[in-house]
């Protein structure tokens, strides 16, 4: 009856250790496979990320241009108008001698 408990219990030992490898087993694989889907996404997303901050930089260099463009053409234009009354000064000037 002693070889019959020892028999049994050795069998009851194995099958939790194949229980027990089983699963760290399948931690293993499901750990591959979350690291595997973390990488394929990154790989995924990485360059819509990188182009979307590109686009945003290129967006704010536009918008600092346009500012400098319109401060630019509003300066044009007051010196075109003190230029035309520089020359109307001019006219009445050499119109009156």
């Amino acid at each position: 009856m002693n070889s019959e408990v020892q028999a049994y219990e050795k069998a009851e030992l194995l099958e939790n250790i194949e229980d027990y490898i089983e699963q760290e087993s399948l931690s293993r694989t499901i750990i591959r496979n979350l690291i595997l889907t973390i990488v394929f996404s990154l790989t995924i997303l990485f360059p819509k990320i990188y182009i979307s901050s590109e686009i945003y930089i290129k967006s704010v260099q536009i918008n600092k241009l346009l500012n400098e463009y319109y401060s630019l053409k509003a300066e044009n234009s007051l010196l075109a108008s003190k230029i035309e009354k520089i020359k109307f000064k001019n006219r009445m000037e050499k119109l009156t001698f």
